[in-house]
């Protein structure tokens, strides 16, 4: 018979107990924006057949056209992306990555000049070139860094917004492997 002592019992209880109670926050939400209710952190997005409404957490990050804002700076109609997770019967969010001007676009990098403050993504028949807007932010596998920490080859999305006949990246989040 297997006997383990009963601190490695009470410990293996505490970690699945919580591991039960903490979400898994994997879940995203894609829709318009119908309401945002500052007072109650929570913000409505239409639906086909009902509207859902997610309750941002305290620690919850809001962007818009790739830059931090609070969430009374959205209004209705701002198309949005919402990182949820269900937990009883509400939909609790842990950001929410918005866009009214801005427009995302995925791809592979293939050049980075940092004297021009250009990036280049790889294209089917065309490369494109984007420039970095001068307030942009970089995340890198989920941490935040800077145009340096890029390299060639990285997997990115772009949030722009198009200033005249250029494409100005306010945002990156690129992931390595």
């Amino acid at each position: 018979m297997l006997r383990f002592p009963q601190c490695f019992v009470g410990a293996l209880a505490v970690t699945l107990s919580l591991g039960l109670a903490t979400p898994a926050f994997a879940d995203v939400a894609k829709g318009t924006i119908r309401t945002v209710h500052t007072d109650q952190n929570t913000l409505v997005i239409k639906g086909i057949t009902s509207d859902t409404t997610y309750h941002l957490t305290k620690e919850a990050w809001v962007i818009l056209d790739g830059r931090r804002v609070k969430l009374g700076d959205l209004n209705q109609g701002d198309k949005a992306y919402i990182d949820y997770a269900k937990q009883n019967d509400r939909f609790v969010a842990t950001g929410a990555r918005c866009f009214r001007n801005g427009t995302e676009t995925t791809g592979t990098v293939k050049h980075l000049y940092a004297d021009k403050n250009e990036i280049v993504l790889k294209g089917v028949l065309k490369d494109t070139t984007y420039d970095m807007d001068k307030k942009h932010t970089v995340y890198l596998n989920g941490k935040e860094g800077n145009f340096s920490d890029l390299r060639e080859g990285d997997e990115v999305s772009l949030t722009w917004l198009k200033h005249g006949d250029r494409m100005l990246v306010t945002e990156v989040r690129a992931t390595r492997r």
